[in-house]
């Protein structure tokens, strides 16, 4: 259901239903009862929508986040005995994900190099989200790729190929914390996806220089004069 969570929902929200439903009937039948309602309790962090509400907010309900609810569910799974993985990370094997945000800073990042640096990942989900889980039981980190559908024509042929990327592009980091929002670290394709080419303008990055802020403060200025833009 996990690594192929593509063959079980067809969106989010689907499985998001499939995987509640299977911890529910898991637990039920286990006597864990108290034990399930803490974990539904702790996914209140992502929305009155449930797991998938906040992905399809922020990135469009056209790019299914069927993998990314499947993640959210894979580590829950873990936590209750009821999924294994291929890899626990040591604590040392751990410290460079305590620093995520810098290491990604302003950049683009492809799976290769996510793979390269921290190893291969505990559980990958539809191949495009990679997951990290911590011997010591903490939260998992979780790189979320994308890749968006591009179609070719093919002369002579009569038909269109869709054009399949083997090294995709992360689009977002998400690590453990209280909201999805303050555990959600972008990538350079991450806020574009999110914001538009523009996004530097209101969202400054972690390594905007001074001039390309006071060039960002002086278009939000003409934004906020512009009758167009109330």
């Amino acid at each position: 259901m996990f690594t192929r969570s593509g063959m079980f929902a067809a969106t989010g929200r689907e499985m998001q239903l499939s995987a509640a439903a299977m911890l529910a009937n898991l637990t039920f039948l286990d006597d864990r009862d108290d034990e399930h309602r803490a974990a539904v309790d702790a996914l209140g962090r992502y929305g009155k929508l449930g797991v998938h509400g906040p992905f399809t907010a922020i990135f469009g309900a056209e790019r299914r986040c069927v993998p990314e609810v499947a993640s959210v569910y894979a580590e829950l799974f873990h936590r209750f005995g009821y999924l294994s993985v291929d890899r626990m990370l040591t604590a040392d094997e751990w410290v460079p994900f305590t620093t995520l945000r810098d290491w990604v800073g302003d950049r683009d990042v492809r799976r290769s190099e996510v793979e390269a640096v921290f190893g291969p990942p505990s559980l990958l989900a539809d191949k495009r989200v990679l997951c990290y889980a911590p011997e010591d039981g903490s939260g998992w980190v979780f790189f979320d790729c994308w890749q968006e559908r591009v179609e070719r024509y093919e002369p002579g042929h009569g038909r269109f190929d869709v054009l399949v990327e083997d090294d995709p592009l992360v689009r977002d980091i998400r690590v453990p914390a209280g909201t999805f929002d303050d555990g959600l670290v972008l990538t350079l394709f991450g806020r574009v996806l999110r914001w538009g080419p523009g996004w530097w303008i209101h969202h400054p990055g972690h390594d905007q220089s001074p001039e390309t802020g006071a060039i960002a403060a002086q278009l939000r200025q003409l934004q906020a004069g512009d009758p167009s833009q109330a």
